[in-house]
């Protein structure tokens, strides 16, 4: 996750039901009503049910969850779950690229074949939007995210060995040059199968600060419902975990792909403009900074937060 990128709900209604007797009629006629008097061989006035009341007006319905993809789970990774196979490597899928996304047999990134066919027309499409988007990061090896790891300094900033998306082979990091083209990814990446894994306001949800150019590649039924229900991805196992997997991360070849909480909280906590809390049992950090926001308590609560900054 790392670039040279441009810093920023089946309700049953009980309705009243009228139940009339089918094919049952009486021979008895009803009584004239108290001062009426029938005119002779007339018949007596009909006297009719009462009319049923309204049916009563359902609850609103909670929007559906999103469907569930055709074929494998998806790998579901944080910093508290690891892939299944933590040093993972697609490597028979992997093709070399350029940075415009073209297959070059002297490419320095490779992705997933399926991921470049769709990366290509997405920045073919951006250029011709007038935005000029290039890839920056693509597949990393599970000793490449360590090595990235090892070297990005600021906090929440990259993410594990093990616990990287990277590692799929379906992920691009690409350079965004200015805030229309951050604005025209957010709004177009569906378009072309990719889903934004870390968009602004989620880093306590994602446990990873804000990054508009990382693109995962998840097809484009998925990546559209996800943007029309203005979910991400950590939403959509959230809801329904048997629809992503993960693995333990007990098999991990490297310390660093493991760490313990310590003494931090589920709440966090800030020191200076980073926050730290306990992701889901994981250490998790993030400099607020890096979004142009600073740390501090939500609404005066315990839970602590990056927040907009006071004018």
């Amino acid at each position: 996750m790392r670039s040279s990128v441009y810093s920023f709900g089946s309700s049953i209604v009980a309705g009243a039901l009228f139940v009339a007797s089918a094919g049952c009629v009486s021979s008895v006629r009803p009584a004239p009503s108290a001062g009426i008097t029938a005119a002779p061989g007339a018949l007596a006035p009909e006297v009719l049910p009462p009319s049923a009341p309204a049916p009563a007006v359902p609850p609103p319905l909670a929007p559906p969850l999103p469907s569930p993809p055709a074929g494998p789970r998806l790998a579901w990774v944080n910093p508290a779950r690891c892939l299944t196979s933590c040093a993972f490597a697609p490597t028979p899928e992997l093709v070399r690229v350029n940075r415009l996304g073209e297959l070059d047999a002297r490419g320095r990134f490779q992705l997933v074949a399926e991921t470049q066919a769709a990366l290509l027309a997405l920045l073919q499409a951006a250029r011709a939007a007038g935005h000029e988007l290039r890839l920056e990061s693509a597949f990393r090896s599970y000793q490449d995210q360590a090595r990235v790891f090892a070297d990005i300094k600021e906090p929440g900033r990259a993410a594990r060995p093990g616990h990287s998306e990277h590692q799929l082979g379906t992920v691009a990091d690409l350079r965004l040059p200015t805030s229309a083209a951050i604005d025209w990814l957010a709004a177009h990446a569906p378009d072309f199968g990719f889903a934004l894994s870390y968009p602004p306001g989620k880093q306590k949800l994602t446990g990873y600060r804000p990054e508009p150019w990382h693109l995962r590649f998840v097809g484009r039924e998925l990546a559209a419902e996800l943007h029309g229900k203005h979910l991400i991805l950590e939403e959509y196992f959230r809801a329904q975990p048997g629809l992503g997997e993960s693995g333990g991360c007990a098999d991990c070849p490297l310390p660093v792909s493991q760490a313990a909480c310590g003494d931090a909280t589920p709440e966090g906590s800030c020191r200076g403009t980073v926050l730290t809390w306990c992701y889901d049992g994981a250490l998790a950090t993030v400099d607020c900074a890096a979004s142009e926001q600073t740390c501090g308590p939500v609404d005066g609560s315990a839970e602590h937060d990056c927040l907009p900054k006071l004018p």
